[in-house]
């Protein structure tokens, strides 16, 4: 039986520390990488979100007497009304203080923009009217990128 030199293990222990230290390092570069892209992905998707939120309501409303649109809050508003129980109410989206923001409240009572409900981070909303029924929105988002979307409201009936 022989006996192993020193040499040996010593040569097997720093090749398994400079394996550890490799993976180590590989680990950490890439949790750095996907702290990047999984920060830019959610940047990029708040001021979708916040389109497809507008869109959505509108597509609901989807009947071109029941949308107007007038200065509201920090800007555009974009005004959805509809009938219940013989009361009408308006929901109104606009963007005020840095948020795109809702309100639901009786037609006709006097509205403060302060008091809707923040739905996500928005710098601004634009809203133009390029062809009758249609709505194009331009909405701002908290990274400054602008999206935008052309929604065609059709008229009831």
């Amino acid at each position: 039986m022989r006996r192993q030199s020193g040499a040996g293990t010593l040569a097997a222990l720093a090749l398994t520390c400079v394996f550890g230290a490799t993976l180590l390092l590989s680990l950490a570069a890439g949790a750095s990488v996907y702290r990047r892209v999984a920060d830019r992905v959610e940047e990029s998707a708040a001021g979708r979100v916040s389109l497809s939120y507008v869109a959505a309501k509108l597509h609901a409303s989807d009947a071109a007497g029941l949308v107007e649109v007038k200065p509201f809050g920090d800007g555009d508003g974009i005004f959805l009304y509809q009938e219940f129980e013989g009361t009408v109410y308006e929901t109104i989206l606009y963007v005020c203080d840095g948020n795109l923001m809702e309100m639901l409240c009786e037609q006709g009572w006097e509205s403060d923009p302060e008091f809707g409900e923040a739905v996500s981070p928005a710098r601004a909303l634009e809203i133009s009217r390029p062809a009758p029924g249609l709505l194009r929105l331009a909405l701002t988002g908290p990274d400054g990128v602008v999206q935008s979307a052309d929604i065609l409201i059709r008229s009831v009936g």
